[in-house]
């Protein structure tokens, strides 16, 4: 085995390891049998004369059809309701042509998805398309395994225009989107909007962010109101610091949040990570906020049984949050820290469609076809009503079926309006990194480490930046050990 290869297969290594040790999430459900038992309804024609006239050539007929329909393997983490709409999209795929049938297979959540996948790299047994989130960006273009989007869209004369920036900016390489954009979401505050007017509380204006002591004043009148204990319900969840790091103008890594080279050492210790971190701490600590461990789905418990008045969400669940809630549920803007003087914006989250170089040149044009057909208008816009997450395409505001649906949830363009206002380009001109998102290999392992700094605080009684240079020392152990295989 040469050099170059073993350093791959161990870096495959790494990143196995990487991705168990941040685990942890939902399980994978087995994949239905879907299987049929052909021989249960065949009739037992052994002893009659085989017909070698008649049937012969339609038979050989439909065995050509047969030979000519790719079949292609779609990994996916999305369970429950969202993984149903996935599945609807992939049925009408499959229904728009008769060449290509799309076998869609839920992973587990994110990180069990990528474990999975890392794992068929090794058995070659890898799908033709998997969705990935976004943390694992680095670590998928490093494996070499892909066939980048914008190569086949320079191919295709597509035009990849029609894009969000920030998701195209996000997924790229320099060259153009490396993954096919599909389901972004940022993160929003959710809200009772009962318990704010009870409260006498109004949300920021449309547009603008509470800065954290505004946020406080509000918790303190919504508490002092009596109209529920806590003001918010808050899961110790490390995407939530990486977004307000980033409202707040802080970078994540240093070399430009690892954009303009690799990522050497984190930033999250220094200047503003430490007044995020000790904001986010103290919701908990101060008793705004119940303290519920590293969770998503308790703090939806929470905030539906009116325990609480607010709570941080992904957009991805605005569809689940305002259909299961029996009161009226408003959205505004994450805050940002009173040092950062206003509001810089968020960072795209959600994941990605990446094409794997099966070898086979009629399965990655079959897969790229599969690829573009679930960018296109009619698939986001489904997309987008039946979950929460924002279309990809800036091309479709003038849709009338989005227009109207629009009017009646106001909530769904929440975080479309906060990301459209996102500052990509600072005063002086020059990019605003920290927005783009920070990109390097082990960031599941690091995300990690943030959750592990919050029971440093609440359980160890250290300070936000005690616990944040611990979790920087060895975050920087992390991108040391992983950028090695590329020295």
């Amino acid at each position: 085995m040469s050099k170059k290869m073993l350093k791959y297969w161990m870096l495959l290594l790494v990143l196995a390891l990487v991705l168990a040790a941040c685990g942890g999430g939902d399980t994978a459900d087995e994949p239905a049998d879907t299987t049929e038992d052909t021989t249960a309804d065949t009739e037992d024609t052994a002893d009659e004369p085989a017909d070698t006239t008649e049937d012969a050539e339609p038979a050989a007929e439909e065995e050509a059809m047969a030979d000519e329909v790719i079949t292609l393997e779609f990994w996916h983490a999305m369970a429950d309701d969202l993984g149903m709409v996935v599945d609807e999209l992939v049925t009408r795929f499959n229904e728009s042509q008769d060449g290509i049938v799309v076998n869609a297979t839920y992973q587990g959540s994110y990180d069990d998805t990528y474990n999975a996948l890392l794992a068929a790299f090794e058995t070659d047994t890898a799908p033709n398309i998997v969705q990935n989130f976004d943390l694992a960006s680095q670590t998928m273009i490093d494996t070499g395994r892909l066939i980048a989007a914008h190569q086949l869209m320079a191919q295709d004369s597509y035009d990849d225009g029609v894009f969000v920036p920030a998701v195209a900016d996000y997924y790229g390489d320099g060259e153009g989107m490396v993954a096919m954009a599909f389901n972004s979401s940022t993160p929003i505050l959710f809200y009772n909007a009962e318990m704010f007017i009870e409260a006498g509380v109004s949300p920021p204006p449309t547009g603008e962010s509470w800065s954290f002591s505004e946020m406080l004043a509000a918790c303190d009148a919504i508490q002092e109101s009596g109209v529920t204990e806590y003001c918010i319900a808050l899961g110790q969840v490390g995407w939530y610091f990486e977004q307000i790091l980033a409202n707040s103008g802080g970078l994540y890594y240093n070399n430009d949040n690892g954009r303009t080279g690799r990522a050497t050492e984190v930033m999250f210790n220094q200047g503003v990570g430490v007044e995020v971190f000790d904001f986010l701490t103290g919701l908990i600590d101060d008793g705004y906020s119940p303290n519920l461990g590293n969770t998503w789905t308790d703090t939806d418990t929470v905030f539906l049984a009116g325990e609480a008045a607010m709570m941080f969400d992904s957009t991805a669940g605005t569809r689940g949050l305002q259909d299961g809630a029996d009161f009226e549920v408003g959205t505004m803007f994450i805050p940002y820290a009173d040092s950062a003087g206003d509001r810089n914006g968020v960072v795209i989250g959600g994941a990605a469609l990446w094409l794997l170089d099966s070898g086979n040149d009629a399965e990655n044009a079959a897969a790229w076809q599969f690829m573009k057909f679930m960018a296109e208008e009619a698939q986001q816009v489904t997309w987008h009503t039946g979950t929460g997450y924002f279309p990809v395409r800036t091309d479709i505001s003038g849709n009338e079926e989005l227009a109207a649906f629009w009017d009646e949830n106001p909530n769904f363009v929440t975080a479309i309006n906060q990301l459209e206002s996102t500052k990509t380009v600072l005063d002086d001109g020059s990019v605003n990194y920290a927005v783009l998102g920070g990109r390097a290999g082990p960031s599941p392992a690091i995300r990690r480490l943030i959750v592990e700094a919050y029971s440093s605080v609440l359980d160890d009684g250290m300070t936000a930046q005690e616990a944040l240079d611990i979790a920087a020392e060895r975050a920087n152990q992390e991108l040391a050990d992983y950028n090695a295989f590329f020295e």
